[in-house]
């Protein structure tokens, strides 16, 4: 959900504003209350169905498992931020069951308005049960109807429940009693401590984390530092508000990750977030999460113990078990099995993740199934989140993968430009591949151009075309594009300076480049600091920002091949051969490196040669 919606919602804002006014505090707990009862009732009957009907069609593919759509809205006023806080409620109460498989809310509110029958809604998120409804809030009442439906389109149960703001604790009771007595259902110890909890008793305190909930997931940076603001906002209220702790230590280590603020700050403050969280209640799997991403590099033992916890805390988590995929692929000794196996668990709880489905097919090919990949892709791809970008660079995976030759992708391109001669999306890729696989920068130059004068609006495709000019040492045109106002209308501020350096440090100017490094915005763009050290043969410097910033960039992917780069300069073999072994035969490492001019100087040794041929790239003499 944008801020944009978020900010047009008089009614939460109103809660948020009017602190002392009692009938929107009885208003605001109801609210809270009415939905855990709701969550409490669903999955006591939820799993006492499931477990009582063992017979279910032949056609299911997961007989335990249920998606909770999003409820509709039929308050007078726009109130759908409550009817989706609603429909997330329930679901995160049934995820914690762990023989009850829960699809993410991201995927399931794909279908908020669509016309798909149930039978194909559940068909295509491979559930047994379908849980939906509708919440009506009107002055002094609160209605929600809920029912559940089997992939079959049989009505299961339904109930509506009509009340008002009088003796909610009393109806709370009374109606899980009478559920219970219906179901004959005894729950784990721990499940009923889990449905039993709320999280906070500060209505005003959850209503800003809900808010803060919409808005996160999007990972932009202006809501991450909102959902931070809300969050805190929400701790101040109460202190013993965990899950609000978790959030704000996520939110802190995404910033991190992408540079968005100092790394280092970044992740210390997820971490102390993260233990406020663990120390108040020890099951958040989100906070368990963020401490198994900030120990990648420091502490591989310890990163592995907290990804345990974090999706034994939550096993229906699809982002927990992503990230704990991760650490098998980029741990010291990579398991490309067990990177599979976790996200095959998280595509089946968010098959609708852009991130789950990269990193799925990526997983596919690693352990060549490239006949899965293809027809996942081809099933998945399209119609779906990825993109028409992702789309072509996943197609470009599978097909160099596929025939363990990456020029067969310049011929794929080629075909698409004839089929569109106008689509710069396709002259992008057709100019990085000449880049990348053939380390043709004049060709690239020619097609990045193209590329450019046909959508010079795109950020990346002007950053591509830049950093070709300079590769190919055409300073004056680079330097002319980048003094231009239609790049400067373009490119954020942080970017055009990373160019200047870019441009200054291939020429050989490094004190230049050393001053444009010291500007604030690069400041935490570790590697740039590095390199150019390494460059100004100040080892004491570079050894000093190498040990503070283990990850270089601060994206996985990129770490072995940026560590190659250093040591490509530093002129040291072994260890730069080292980390290019690492590489694996994925477009996001092959652009990373093969372009690279620091690598000159080693083309022609026979070690660099094997790299290639590991990697499907074409060696010039064979």
């Amino acid at each position: 959900m944008s801020q944009k919606f978020i900010d047009k919602d008089p009614s939460l804002s109103q809660l948020v504003e009017n602190k002392k006014s009692s009938s929107l505090f009885s208003r605001k707990r109801l609210i809270y209350i009415i939905s855990t009862v709701i969550a409490f009732v669903i999955c006591y009957f939820v799993l006492g169905f499931i477990f009582i009907n063992n017979s279910l069609s032949k056609d299911v593919i997961s007989p335990n498992s249920i998606a909770v759509l999003p409820f509709k809205d039929f308050s007078p006023k726009d109130s759908q931020w409550f009817s989706d806080g609603v429909s997330d409620n329930i679901l995160h109460s049934l995820a914690q069951m762990k023989d009850l498989s829960v699809i993410s809310f991201t995927s399931s509110s794909t279908y908020r308005d669509t016309e798909k029958k149930i039978p194909e809604i559940a068909k295509e998120l491979r559930v047994s049960y379908i849980l939906e409804g509708s919440v009506t809030l009107v002055e002094g009442k609160i209605k929600i109807i809920a029912q559940l439906i089997d992939s079959n389109d049989k009505h299961i149960w339904s109930k509506e429940y009509d009340e008002s703001f009088d003796n909610v604790i009393d109806i709370q009771k009374n109606v899980a009693q009478e559920v219970m007595q219906q179901l004959e259902i005894t729950l784990s110890p721990r499940e009923e401590v889990t449905f039993k909890k709320y999280p906070t008793k500060n209505m005003e305190a959850y209503s800003l984390f809900l808010k803060g909930q919409l808005i996160n997931d999007s990972r932009k940076v202006e809501d991450l530092l909102k959902n931070i603001e809300l969050n805190k906002q929400a701790i101040a209220l109460d202190s013993n508000f965990a899950e609000a702790y978790a959030e704000i230590a996520h939110s802190y280590l995404l910033l991190g990750k992408y540079n968005n603020m100092d790394p280092i700050e970044g992740f210390q403050k997820a971490e102390y977030y993260a233990d406020k969280a663990l120390s108040i209640n020890s099951n958040i799997s989100r906070a368990w999460d963020a401490k198994g991403m900030r120990y990648r590099y420091l502490d591989w033992d310890k990163s592995k113990e907290y990804h345990e916890k974090a999706v034994l805390s939550n096993p229906n988590d699809a982002l927990a078990h992503i990230h704990f995929a991760n650490y098998f692929l980029y741990r010291p000794n990579p398991d490309i099995k067990k990177f599979l196996e976790e996200l095959t668990v998280a595509q089946r709880l968010n098959p609708f993740s852009k991130v789950g489905i990269g990193n799925y097919l990526r997983a596919l090919t690693y352990n060549n199934k490239i006949e899965e990949a293809e027809e996942y892709l081809k099933a998945m791809g399209f119609n779906l989140q990825l993109g028409e970008l992702n789309n072509l660079f996943q197609k470009c995976n599978i097909l160099a993968n596929k025939n363990k030759n990456w020029t067969t992708v310049i011929s794929f391109i080629q075909a698409k430009i004839k089929e569109d001669p106008n689509n710069a999306l396709m002259h992008r890729l057709l100019g990085e591949a000449h880049d990348e696989v053939l380390n043709d920068n004049k060709s690239a130059i020619k097609q990045l151009e193209k590329a450019y004068d046909l959508n010079s609006t795109n950020s990346e495709i002007a950053k591509i075309y830049i950093d070709l000019l300079i590769e190919g040492e055409r300073y004056s045109e680079a330097n002319t594009l980048l003094k231009s106002e239609k790049i400067k209308n373009v490119l954020s501020k942080r970017s055009l300076l990373q160019k200047l350096w870019y441009s200054q440090y291939s020429q050989g100017h490094y004190n230049k480049a050393h001053e444009i490094a010291n500007d604030s915005l690069l400041t935490n763009q570790y590697f740039v600091q590095v390199l150019t050290y390494a460059q100004l043969n100040d080892r004491k410097k570079m050894d000093s920002i190498k040990n503070k910033y283990y990850w270089g960039s601060g994206f996985n992917w990129t770490f072995r091949v940026e560590r190659a780069i250093l040591y490509a300069v530093l002129k040291e073999r072994d260890s730069m051969y080292y980390y290019l072994n690492k590489i694996k035969f994925d477009r996001e490492d092959i652009r990373s490196f093969n372009s690279r001019p620091e690598f000159d100087p080693y083309r022609n040794e026979d070690r660099y040669k094997a790299i290639l041929r590991a990697n499907y790239l074409p060696v010039s003499e064979e």
